[in-house]
């Protein structure tokens, strides 16, 4: 990746911070980070630098897609071209729907579904040959938990554009994949979890030990996959939607206590 350029939202943290680090190791030499969380993502910043990677930040919320647009537009031509876009950020605020009201139906849409399009729109034109664009989605994607519908239905919407945008940009030799992560262990999956579902501190490896590979996803799980699809192995193909989980779609877990 000698001389090539990365975009990666969500990169303050979880998923973001790592396929940074990733890309960061595998030999990619330039970077836009974004996130809303300015001091994280510095610090995600500066470590990169003392590597040696030419690092800028662009602290903006993602649900503000007038600034989104000027800010990452300005960024852009800064950069000049750009190998690798990955749009790691998202909320996963609950709502399912007898409890999900206009603000937060808009909001999560705006972030997970808006903001995606609109980078995606920006940074291919400054796209070489070549050039990679993976969106994270979701299990969720395929139906999803009742308190989790509208976040599912953002996902579902995402992969939708996830292809569509592989077809469009396909003569231009830049190929587009969708990741539906399984459950992911990162700190704000933390804080969900143990604020709003109560679990106990711990909940990483007692959940983790009940799952079928003995432990949950972690944020390294999907850089590496990133990772492969960056690479020379993965240039013959585009538009996948890659499950990254332990359960398999569309089947029932098997039970032999029944």
């Amino acid at each position: 990746m000698t001389d090539r350029t990365a975009v990666v939202t969500g990169a303050a943290q979880g998923v973001g911070e790592e396929v940074a680090n990733r890309l960061a190791r595998d030999g990619m030499t330039r970077m836009l980070l974004i996130d809303r969380n300015a001091e994280p993502l510095e610090r995600v910043a500066a470590r990169l630098r003392t590597d040696g990677l030419t690092v800028e930040t662009l602290v903006v919320d993602l649900a503000e897609i007038d600034a989104v647009i000027e800010l990452t537009r300005e960024a852009l031509q800064r950069l000049g071209n750009v190998d690798v876009l990955i749009n790691t950020a998202g909320s996963t605020a609950r709502g399912g729907l007898a409890d999900t009201d206009p603000a937060r139906f808009d909001m999560l849409f705006a972030v997970n579904v808006r903001a995606p399009f609109f980078l995606m729109q920006l940074a291919a034109p400054h796209m070489r040959s070549g050039g990679l664009i993976v969106n994270i989605t979701s299990m969720l994607a395929y139906g999803g938990p009742p308190f989790l519908a509208t976040y599912a239905a953002t996902k579902a919407a995402l992969v939708t554009l996830t292809k569509n945008a592989a077809n469009a940009l396909k003569r231009d030799r830049i190929r587009v994949f969708g990741i539906n992560l399984g459950w992911t262990w990162s700190p704000g999956e933390h804080e969900v979890q143990t604020k709003v579902h109560g679990l106990p501190q711990d909940w990483r490896e007692s959940v983790g030990a009940q799952q079928p590979f003995g432990r949950l996803l972690m944020p390294e799980d999907p850089a590496a996959l990133i990772s492969f699809l960056a690479s020379p192995g993965a240039e013959m193909m585009t538009g996948a939607i890659i499950d990254l989980d332990q359960f398999v779609a569309g089947t029932v877990d098997d039970n032999p206590g029944a």
